[in-house]
């Protein structure tokens, strides 16, 4: 997957926090399944084991249903796992967010709440330890490489496919929904949000057809940056409802991580198209944005096909997830909809 963010660096902690690395690099009812308590065995749970599950990190070898469930990823092990019914015992925090748990994981969790590990450059393996997990999450970790030893050593710890920015959100869940023995309601899962993407497409297919987008950002220095590729998650979420990538943007230089480019306010220009979005982390990033006059010269600000979004609402669209999509669907969709409606 790759997504506004592309790869997050620097230090562990910094690999999850979404707003760290955009400035470094350029920019679903209670759960539990049927139990009240975090980490309580999902009852359908004897169903597939014992089980392998490939990695490229390595094997996950479960015997039995995990009963006791530790996220480390960045916040897409904790969505599946949620949207699934079962509350970890602990999760590494999502610390875009005050509560450290995204709002489409809160509102599913109905009240309950995982523990949440404190760290600062690695992981806090004897704390984790000391939970006794019978299965570690970690398809949405940014470091496993480095970590994957030292947590099998723990329990079984389940790695992404290919690789953390290439596995789809469809393989995720399927992976998590497998290792959870809950393949058939991660099925389920891929089939309504499938759905919900389908419709909204459907339903605006007139409006969306041949309307181009840019999606952007200021970067730590204060600059422009934009994406560049279709591969890009967020372009990708944009696409699947029948929006397409300006080739303005397309044919620029990366410059950054892969997927995003640098854009000096000069040209701001090449940010135009039927639809500019543009993230803001504050509320200072969009005065400043939104001040420029290049930026207000933009045809798309002038007539209105204008789509700001708020850093919550670009990580739901940036790392899907099966409770995450649902939820930028519903925040993003009706702007898209005004928006193309004057492009």
């Amino acid at each position: 997957m790759s997504t506004m963010t592309g790869r997050p660096g620097g230090s562990r902690l910094t690999r999850r926090s979404f707003l760290l690395t955009l400035s470094a690099a350029a920019l679903t009812a209670a759960c539990g399944g049927g139990e009240d308590t975090p980490g309580a065995a999902p009852s359908n749970a004897s169903a597939g084991f014992p089980v392998t599950i490939p990695g490229k990190e390595g094997q996950t070898v479960l015997k039995a249903a995990p009963s006791r469930v530790v996220t480390v990823g960045f916040m897409r092990d904790i969505d599946e796992a949620v949207s699934l019914g079962v509350v970890p015992v602990a999760v590494t925090p999502a610390t875009n967010f005050p509560s450290g748990l995204p709002p489409w994981v809160e509102a599913k969790l109905g009240g309950k709440a995982p523990e949440q590990l404190s760290y600062e450059d690695s992981l806090p393996f004897e704390k984790i330890a000391s939970l006794a997990p019978d299965l570690i999450l970690a398809t949405d970790s940014y470091s496993l490489s480095d970590d994957f030893a030292d947590l099998t050593a723990i329990a079984p710890t389940l790695s992404y496919e290919q690789d953390v920015s290439a596995d789809s959100w469809q393989t995720r869940v399927a992976r998590v929904g497998q290792a959870l023995g809950k393949s058939d309601a991660a099925a389920q899962l891929v089939k309504d949000v499938s759905g919900k993407i389908t419709k909204i497409k459907e339903d605006n297919k007139a409006l969306f057809a041949g309307k181009t987008f840019t999606f952007s950002l200021l970067n730590a220095e204060g600059a422009l940056a934009t994406v560049t590729t279709p591969d890009d998650a967020s372009a990708k979420f944009l696409s699947e409802l029948g929006l397409t990538l300006s080739d303005k943007v397309t044919s620029l230089p990366q410059s950054g991580p892969a997927g995003r480019a640098v854009v000096s306010q000069e040209r701001t220009d090449v940010l135009d198209a039927d639809i500019v979005l543009f993230s803001f982390r504050s509320d200072e990033e969009r005065k400043k944005v939104e001040g420029d006059k290049l930026f207000q010269g933009l045809s798309a600000i002038k007539r209105g096909a204008y789509v700001p979004l708020d850093v919550g609402t670009a990580l739901s669209m940036a790392f899907p997830s099966t409770l995450s999509i649902p939820y930028a669907l519903d925040k993003i969709a009706p702007q898209l909809v005004a928006a193309a409606g004057k492009a």
